[in-house]
């Protein structure tokens, strides 16, 4: 699915260059649930923007589905990321001017679709996340849990290969952070790939795998026991 080969991306201003990402390399497998962890600083952001196609790294190589990113022109790398991923944010980042079901359509009106084609498919995730009931309601009148429910079903309503998130359940508590995690097992299993970023270890410990960064080194790397996978 995603590759990286030997990974580097510093960030400059006129004083100093600081190192984000270091020879990083990572495999991730078609329908996996991965979870890349650390602290602040760790270089998270850095590989979230370059594996999501809104940055570029210094050196080093990226592949999606065994094509080079590098090569891609800018009208191929935005055409990838309104057909094949998917993004989850920790500020939710919806519409405050559309409803559910219309954050939910937002993605659908970048592809070749039709409106039936657009209603059949938003049903379908207002009925896997149970959000029918507040389709019509508009950011500002839902609770937290029920806006990154309302991002996540955004994110995979078009069914993309990948889904990214970066520090999903920031602004949840444990409680509603669980269960978004668990829609993210419910997602991986429907055989859509799911990276997570995260600080969180309770977070981590929901995915099959761990990735471990550390100043923008890759530490350690552990495939969790079945036992932590959500049922």
């Amino acid at each position: 699915m995603i590759h990286t080969r030997n990974l580097v991306k510093s960030y400059r201003n006129k004083l100093v260059e600081t190192p984000a990402l270091i020879n990083v390399n990572i495999d991730i497998g078609d329908g996996e649930f991965v979870a890349i962890a650390g602290p602040s600083g760790s270089g998270k952001s850095a590989l979230f923007n370059i594996m999501g196609l809104m940055d570029r790294p210094d050196s080093g190589e990226v592949y999606f589905n065994d094509i080079e990113l590098g090569s891609l022109s800018e009208k191929d790398r935005l055409n990838l990321r309104r057909g094949k991923i998917g993004y989850v944010f920790r500020e939710f980042n919806l519409i405050d001017e559309m409803t559910v079901r219309e954050n939910i359509e937002l993605p659908l009106l970048y592809l070749n679709l039709s409106r039936k084609q657009r209603s059949l498919m938003v049903e379908e995730a207002l009925l896997q996340f149970k959000l029918g009931h507040i389709r019509n309601y508009y950011p500002q009148q839902l609770t937290g849990l029920e806006q990154q429910t309302t991002s996540l079903a955004r994110a995979s309503v078009f069914k993309p290969l990948l889904v990214l998130a970066d520090e999903p359940t920031g602004d949840l508590n444990s409680t509603d952070g669980s269960v978004i995690m668990d829609l993210f097992s419910e997602i991986c299993e429907r055989g859509i790939t799911v990276v997570i970023f995260t600080n969180s270890v309770q977070d981590a410990q929901k995915a099959q795998r761990i990735i471990q960064l550390h100043d923008g080194h890759v530490v350690t790397e552990s495939a969790q026991m079945i036992s932590n996978r959500p049922v």
